[in-house]
């Protein structure tokens, strides 16, 4: 999906319900199904972790009840997590802000609303998908900023050069090497004083 797009058609994605086997778990399902999603069952408190649960794309869980044991000691799937409320108890709904739920359904379970907390929810998760990569890059290129300033520094004392001849050494060298600037920072860093070749490429 490309950045900023909406999704609409969800068929193939899948679904796990964590909710008693009652009717709403069976509206949800049938409904699930009906748009094309892939969909596997289970009871909070069940036996856990489900086999390919990690692979899940989206899981529906009871706030009545919460996810107890289902995943065993494995990580929960990340995934979008749409509750089911069916009481409007703070303790109960604060289950569903520590899960960092992208929607929600209103028990009893209609099929009418499904496949607007389906659409919401995983559109809301795919964007904070997006927003985690962009700030993950950030910080890498923010962290590559400092590793080259300090690369940039030590060549400025180890040749006595001031820091625009250092930052073109520290380029040139890369460009020789065909690597990135930040990976060769890096190694010129865990050079220690001592060490000799790589420092006496630098050099003009």
């Amino acid at each position: 999906m490309n950045a900023g797009a909406i999704a609409q058609n969800f068929r193939g994605a899948r679904a796990l319900v964590v909710h008693a086997d009652d009717a709403n778990r069976e509206t949800l399902a049938i409904t699930l199904r009906r748009l094309g999603l892939l969909v596997a069952l289970i009871e909070p408190g069940g036996e856990g972790p489900v086999p390919g649960v990690e692979d899940c794309d989206v899981v529906f869980f009871d706030a009545d009840e919460g996810l107890g044991g289902v995943f065993g000691e494995a990580a929960p799937p990340d995934a979008a997590y749409v509750a089911m409320i069916g009481v409007e108890a703070p303790g109960r709904l604060a289950r569903v802000v520590r899960q960092r739920c992208a929607g929600y359904l209103m028990k009893p379970i209609r099929a009418s609303g499904v496949f607007t907390a389906l659409f919401i929810s995983m559109n809301e998760f795919a964007q904070r998908r997006r927003e985690a990569r962009v700030r993950a890059a950030m910080a890498d290129r923010l962290a590559g900023r400092r590793t080259v300033s300090k690369a940039v520094l030590r060549i400025m004392t180890d040749s006595g050069v001031d820091d625009d001849e250092a930052y073109r050494l520290l380029r040139r060298e890369s460009m020789r090497r065909r690597m990135t600037i930040e990976a060769l920072a890096c190694e010129r860093l865990a050079e220690t004083p001592e060490e000799p070749g790589r420092p006496d490429s630098l050099t003009a």
